[in-house]
């Protein structure tokens, strides 16, 4: 709200706001897909192909070809702060949550028989740890779940 106060003050009106963003994501089978987001993953799914859950959205939609499917590669190793090598896998979206939360997601989508990617890893960051897990969608797209606590809590 800061940033449309000082924008305001700066260009002498009001700027327009963006209220919400959506990843598009090319699916093999857009009926498929909006089933496995909503079943599985808890997802509100429309008609359209609008998939939302507590501030995460995608726009599913279908895709002509195979090959215009395309999750993300891994991305490059390289030295990160706490001797942390990179992600494991190709990442498409990540969202956070906090250190217990995560692992009720975990739970809930394993339970639900989501495509578990990895199960849930501890990093220590020093004063605080880390977790995370992803799952992968039936076109391969992974979503990593986050979130820290404070080392000792």
């Amino acid at each position: 709200m800061a940033d449309h106060a000082s924008q305001e003050q700066i260009t002498g009106k009001a700027g327009a706001r963006i209220g919400n963003a959506l990843q598009v994501r090319l699916v093999m089978d857009l009926s498929q897909a909006k089933e496995y987001y909503q079943n599985k993953l808890g997802f509100s799914v429309d008609g359209w192909g609008h998939a939302e859950r507590e501030g995460v959205g995608f726009l599913l939609q279908q895709a002509d070809r195979q090959e215009d499917v395309r999750p993300n590669a891994k991305a490059a190793g390289r030295e990160y702060p706490n001797n942390w090598h990179g992600p494991v896998s190709g990442w498409d979206t990540y969202a956070y949550s906090d250190y217990d939360g995560v692992q009720q997601l975990y739970e809930e989508f394993a339970a639900k028989g989501a495509i578990i990617a990895y199960e849930p890893q501890i990093e220590d960051m020093g004063a605080m740890k880390w977790k995370e897990f992803a799952v992968k969608d039936l076109d391969g797209y992974v979503i990593v779940f986050g979130g820290g606590a404070r080392s000792g809590d």
